[in-house]
């Protein structure tokens, strides 16, 4: 693997584009599968200080065929090269491996928006269940990566696919070459203009369904509301473009559908509600799988697997943001132990990880796989945040824009937390704003703000003060807003103890980036003593907090004498 890698960095120097990297290294991996020999005999020709350079551009061209073909730089040193190809081991698995590292581990050549983690693509792989003469489809491939995974599973099948990029689909035609697939049939093309597989006005159908789709793609949604594939569904957001990739593939889904889709969708207060509630009605979900935090380079959101198939009377739920299933890898976090996630998958299995529900008690408002292991194996002596009536909220810069008026309101950080007991006092005051968005995320009172980083979390409730003020949380601090005082008062005090405060920094710790997230919290359970007693513990650091203060000020007295 190591010499694959130099060679890799070595083209690099005289080649600008990263893509043409690729695919040079790609071509030389086919060169050697389906003609070591001439490849042999070019570098025995080589060692006798003959030149091989126009030979070698010919016969590759010849191979790869002219549509594919990318030239490597007259600059590089072809014997090299070719050497270092020969002496290194390209099969299956190292190809995956080697496409792994350049786009998943060194991120520096921003590939990773254009493919998957290994790890996540064998366990789409193995969900899929691809069998012999299967045709199976993927609307956004990318430049498939997936297609070593299913190869890896079972070659005998017949690949079809979209791509809206046309470099990233040459290159996902060589590596569907290399992994000698029974036959691929991949289109650049555009799905939401035309779909490319329909006949008529039939659309044409498929075994399995795989897609990642592409989180960064700017979409265009409104000539879609009359499109056949979406008119049912009712509202698409631009900002959710795997729905959209969703809702298309299953147009064309015959048997088994596998999607990644962001933990976000499959939450209450989004706009594609009605995509869940059909998916739910129809008995079309077969299960949600949640992957754990930060597995997937530069992404802050948390992601799930849908696996969709026809006719289930039930639901399995499987909880892999779990350490069981991740350990550890530079700044991310790798997917581990899948077979045991395809095992629980296949046997629908419950386990201290997954669950199985009725789909007539499924709740359509949240479909992630912590709501319902959280529900389950709760004890009766705890309350689950996400069953308290609880609102979480990013806090927002409200200034600096084209919009901004006269107005005078607190900008609230950090700096402003109370070290203990309620925050009363505000230091940052601005004169100007978006009036509209300030009166939007203004904090009111009983409201609880977390630091979004740290490595030590830090937490304050605001005090009845605050509805005196007008006042923003900045984009640093996240807000928890209960409906119920007591509740949040309760909340505060828990988080204010060793037991709480342990478990928020265990939070912090999992994401692997000292950073709070949102499925982390609401899956948290509270002992009820603290709700209970929770009164009666904010009056006693309530009047700590004002020995505190007085303290502090005779300190600070004795600093100036």
């Amino acid at each position: 693997m190591k010499k694959i890698l130099n060679c890799f960095d070595y083209l690099k120097r005289y080649h600008s584009d990263i893509l043409d990297v690729v695919s040079i290294m790609l071509e030389l991996f086919i060169f050697k599968k389906e003609n070591a020999s001439v490849l042999t005999d070019m570098i025995a020709k080589s060692s006798k200080r003959k030149t091989i350079k126009e030979d070698f551009h010919s016969i590759l061209q010849e191979i790869i065929g002219t549509q594919l073909y990318v030239p490597i730089s007259n600059n590089v040193n072809v014997a090299k090269i070719l050497k270092a190809v020969q002496t290194s081991s390209t099969e299956l698995y190292d190809i995956e491996q080697f496409l792994h590292i350049i786009s998943q581990k060194r991120t520096t050549n921003k590939l990773y928006y254009y493919s998957t983690p290994k790890e996540v693509n064998d366990l789409l792989a193995l969900l899929l269940d691809p069998q012999d003469d299967d045709e199976v489809y993927n609307p956004c491939y990318g430049i498939g990566s997936i297609f070593l995974s299913l190869a890896n599973l079972n070659p005998h099948i017949h690949l079809y696919g979209e791509e809206l990029d046309e470099r990233l689909s040459n290159i996902a035609k060589l590596i569907a070459r290399f992994t000698q697939i029974n036959t691929h049939t991949l289109y650049v093309n555009d799905i939401l203009k035309q779909p490319i597989f329909k006949a008529g006005n039939i659309l044409r159908q498929f075994n399995k369904v795989i897609c990642n789709p592409p989180l960064y793609a700017h979409m265009g949604v409104e000539q879609l509301k009359n499109d056949e594939r979406f008119s049912k569904i009712g509202i698409l957001a631009k900002n959710y473009p795997e729905l959209v990739f969703l809702t298309h593939a299953l147009a064309h889904l015959k048997q088994r559908g596998v999607f990644i889709v962001r933990n976000q969708t499959l939450q209450k207060s989004f706009l594609e509600e009605k995509l869940r509630d059909k998916l739910v009605q129809e008995r079309m979900i077969e299960a949600v799988i949640e992957l754990p935090n930060n597995i997937f380079p530069h992404q802050a959101c948390d992601f799930s697997i849908l696996v969709l198939s026809h006719n289930n009377t039930e639901i399995l739920h499987i909880n892999a943001n779990n350490p069981h299933f991740y350990i550890k890898d530079g700044k991310y976090n790798q997917l581990r132990n899948i077979g045991e996630i395809a095992m629980l998958f296949k046997e629908k299995k419950a386990s201290r990880f997954s669950k199985i529900t009725s789909i007539d008690a499924v709740k359509t408002h949240d479909l992630r796989a912590s709501y319902y292991l959280a529900h389950t194996t709760t004890s009766t002596h705890e309350l689950r945040l996400a069953d308290m009536d609880i609102t979480i909220f990013r806090g927002q810069r409200v200034y600096g824009g084209n919009n901004d008026a006269v107005i005078t309101y607190y900008d609230v950080g950090i700096a402003d937390f109370s070290p203990c007991g309620f925050s009363t006092h505000f230091t940052h005051k601005k004169t100007s704003g978006n009036i509209q968005k300030i009166h939007k995320y203004r904090l009111q009172p009983y409201d609880i703000l977390l630091s979004l980083r740290s490595i030590v979390p830090k937490v304050t409730i605001l005090g009845t003060a605050m509805q005196n003020h007008i006042a923003v949380a900045n984009a640093g601090i996240l807000i928890l807003r209960l409906a119920d005082k007591k509740k949040a008062i309760g909340l505060y005090c828990y988080f204010f103890s060793h037991e709480g405060f342990a478990h928020l920094k265990a939070i912090y710790e999992k994401s692997g980036e000292g950073m709070v997230y949102t499925n982390e919290l609401l899956a948290s359970t509270i002992p009820p003593r603290y709700i209970h007693e929770g009164r009666k513990r904010m009056q006693d650091i309530e009047s700590l907090k004002h020995e505190f203060e007085a303290l502090e000020q005779k300190l600070q007295q004795l600093k100036q004498v």
